[in-house]
Parts: structure tokens; sequence; C-alpha cells
């Protein structure tokens, strides 16, 4: 993928490689999923990857996290990709876009995700696409087999609904993992109607709603 070449010519988080190696292998299957689009954004862009692909084909694009600890800014910035440092849980994107991809992002909400998935809506321009992947729960079960054994957040509650909104310190880590009938409610209620939902390799499912 050029983007891993581009990506390799700067510094890095300490965490890069690893995070390349797991999932870089499932950007090529992503993008031969995404619909064409003229401008992009990419939501808990994490190291830019996806973001500097969406650019490469020719989008317009947006990157977004509610963080920089991750993203090597200057990188995005020579690629003429604007970054955006956003908390989707508290704040409303102030773009307009044909397509946002929020890819293993979703099971880090901390809150209700209804309210960030409408914001992404409201983010889309009339006939845009929101993509979303995020790991399987019929693999991974409960979050407390992801938090090495320790109690997660929301792993005693079967559905989104139920999440409540939290107030706590931000706990970065997955708090509550989604089958496929999770995704399909929750965009629904979002406003979306869905175009397709699926598996991504063996551990993700993913969803495209369209609005």
């Amino acid at each position: 993928m050029e983007s891993l070449n581009i990506a390799k010519k700067y510094k890095q988080h300490k965490n890069f490689d690893n995070y390349v190696n797991g999932f870089g292998p499932y950007y090529e299957e992503i993008l031969k999923l995404l619909p064409k689009s003229k401008t992009s954004l990419d939501l808990g862009c994490a190291y830019g990857v996806l973001a500097l692909e969406l650019s490469l084909r020719g989008d317009k694009t947006y990157a977004s996290d509610m963080t920089d600890k991750y993203t090597n800014t200057k990188m995005l910035k020579d690629n003429g990709i604007d970054f955006i440092k956003n908390n989707i849980e508290k704040s409303p994107l102030d773009v307009k876009v044909d397509l946002i991809t929020c890819t293993e992002t979703l099971e880090h909400l901390n809150s209700n995700p209804l309210p960030s998935v409408k914001r992404m809506y409201d983010a889309l321009n009339k006939g845009g696409h929101l993509f979303i992947s995020t790991v399987k729960k019929e693999v991974y079960g409960r979050t407390t087999s992801m938090n090495q054994g320790k109690k997660g957040l929301w792993n005693d509650l079967d559905s989104w609904k139920d999440i409540p909104e939290y107030k706590g310190k931000w706990k970065d880590e997955h708090t509550f993992h989604y089958d496929q009938w999770n995704l399909i409610t929750l965009l629904s209620e979002a406003g979306f109607e869905i175009e397709k939902v699926g598996d991504l390799g063996n551990f993700s499912n993913y969803i495209i709603g369209i609005k």
C-alpha cells in the first residue's frame, strides 16, 4: 500500500508497527468496500493510514481524532489532509463530506453511541455514506476479555441501547463489543438506511449506511 510507504518516511508512534501489522491487511479489503466520494473524513484516524489512502484515491480528505497522540500531523499536512482534533462524543464535526470512515473506533466510545453516530449523520452530505468496522462480539465476547481480566466498562450489558451517558474519566480501552444486529439497529436509529453489512476478515464486522 502506497500509504504505508509514505508513513514509513515519517517518525511514528511506538505502537505504529504493531498496529499496521495487525490491522493493515484489512485496509485493502476496506478500500474495495468503500463507495466513491469527492470528500471524506476518517474518524478515529489514529496513525492516519486510511486517511492517506483516501487522499491517494483523489478525495479531499480530513482526519479526525480526540487526540493527536498517535498521529503525525505533519505527515497529514504534507499530504494535503486536514487534521481535526475533536471528541465525537462531546462535539459535532464542523465539516460536510460524502464519506465518513470509522474503523475499530466504535468499541472505544465510553458513552451511549447513538449521539455520536447522529453527529456522523449530520456531518454527511445528502446521499453520503458512513462505513463503520468494529471487532466482533461473537469472537471477542464481552469486553472483559479485552481488558486483561478487568471488568469492562459496559461488559454486563447485552445491547448498546442500555449504555448510559458516562461522566467519569475517559477510558482508553474497549468498553463494549457489537454484533451485526447491534450495528444495524444503531445506524437505523441514527437515521441511516442500511446498504450493506458483513464480515471484515475473521475478527471484525462492518456496516455501510447511507444518508
